[in-house]
């Protein structure tokens, strides 16, 4: 009589493992922090981290079928994910978060931006290269290790707690400032102007900003200044990803100046900007800036920031700063979020791309617009988009 033998674990039928099984509220039972501004991708890989479950295998949770194979390559600092209503009732159902809580943090999951497929699904797309469009990396000390952030056609900005910087370009990086404390002290002079007079303080470093970047280029006015400043962050073999940060007090600087040129000039008629340049170098110490090739980005600035021909009446509830804004020209739009360097600056000349000259002509204008001399402008006044749709550019 034959006997049959015990079934060992080489021949018993195998359970399903951990990693087949669909995914519960159960394993994923810590709940990261939501960071504002924090791309999709990045929420999700933190979560799958934080709980040592694969993003592949969470990203196919929130999926109806098999899941795309471009999702099953998702980086947070290379690819965003989309998902539609389902979808994001289902991140919902397992991280325990609400769904407002989602819409107001993520970008990515605010209500418009929701994929349109029908069902529960789950699209990942890489990030577009265009500068600006890449996420940043988000500072380790004040938000947390590991998240990036949306550009939303930014390529920088000093963190809040003003010991890093996120660059998005050439794939993300983070610039350690603690060694040059006037890079903290530029930030404190930064919110002290936005503090006084609104998000147009902000508009004016950003102005300022690509002044100095400009100048940083051709090696004029504090060059030797952000060499020693590049050399001191250890920069000294990529000093062009430096140049945001170390450009940064200057840029403070001359948007003083520029807040005091607007305000003089709206109060006097006639007013000569020649002083006004006579005063920048005097600030920076390089005599004759006004006839020099230094001056060049400022008669740009001045050209697009022409004397208002008559103030707006002020209405009884406006404030102050929206009184300020007022002196702005168009091609400046109201930010949405407040901090440093949120609003876009007027001169749209790329850093990393030919200062003077048109390095793509733009559709619309060939060219012709201030905003669209150097490349095309979403905000192009000819173009299909109303200037008011870009507030958050």
């Amino acid at each position: 009589m034959e006997t049959s033998r015990p079934m060992t674990p080489r021949t018993a039928p195998s359970a399903p493992t951990r990693k087949n099984k669909a995914l519960t509220a159960a394993d994923l039972p810590i709940r990261v922090p939501v960071i504002h501004g924090e791309t999709t991708a990045s929420y999700l890989a933190r979560t799958a981290s934080a709980n040592a479950v694969e993003l592949p295998r969470l990203l196919g949770a929130l999926h109806k079928g098999r899941l795309p194979a471009s999702a099953a390559q998702v980086q947070p600092a290379t690819h965003e994910v989309a998902l539609t209503a389902e979808s994001l009732a289902r991140l919902v159902a397992l991280t325990g978060r609400q769904a407002d809580q989602l819409h107001r943090a993520l970008p990515g999951l605010a209500a418009e931006r929701l994929h349109t497929a029908s069902g529960a699904a789950v699209r990942a797309k890489p990030w577009p290269q265009t500068p600006g469009e890449p996420p940043l990396p988000a500072c380790p000390l004040c938000l947390e290790e590991g998240a990036w952030l949306v550009g939303a056609g930014h390529r920088w900005r000093p963190c809040v707690c003003g010991r890093r910087w996120e660059c998005g370009d050439d794939g993300g990086y983070l610039i350690d400032t603690t060694p040059l404390p006037e890079l903290g002290r530029a930030l404190a002079d930064h919110r002290a102007l936005n503090h006084r007079v609104g998000p147009a303080g902000d508009a004016l470093v950003a102005d300022a900003h690509q002044i100095t970047l400009w100048w940083w280029v051709n090696r004029q006015v504090a060059y030797e200044t952000w060499r020693t400043r590049e050399d001191e962050l250890s920069f000294s073999r990529h000093r062009r990803r430096a140049a945001p940060a170390v450009v940064y007090p200057e840029a403070v600087r001359l948007a003083a100046l520029m807040d005091e040129w607007e305000i003089h000039r709206a109060g006097a008629a006639n007013i000569e900007p020649r002083q006004w340049l006579t005063d920048i170098a005097e600030e920076f110490g390089v005599p004759g800036i006004a006839d020099g090739r230094e001056a060049q980005p400022l008669w740009t600035w001045l050209e697009l920031h022409p004397p208002l021909t008559e103030l707006p009446a002020k209405t009884p509830d406006e404030k102050p700063a929206d009184r300020r804004w007022a002196l702005l020209p168009e091609l400046h739009h109201q930010p949405e979020d407040r901090g440093a360097l949120q609003t876009r600056s007027c001169l749209r000349w790329v850093y990393g791309l030919p200062l003077t000259s048109t390095t793509e002509l733009c559709p619309h204008c060939a060219g012709r617009e201030p905003s669209c001399r150097w490349v095309p402008a979403d905000d192009c006044p000819q173009g299909p988009l109303p200037a008011s749709s870009l507030s958050t550019q």
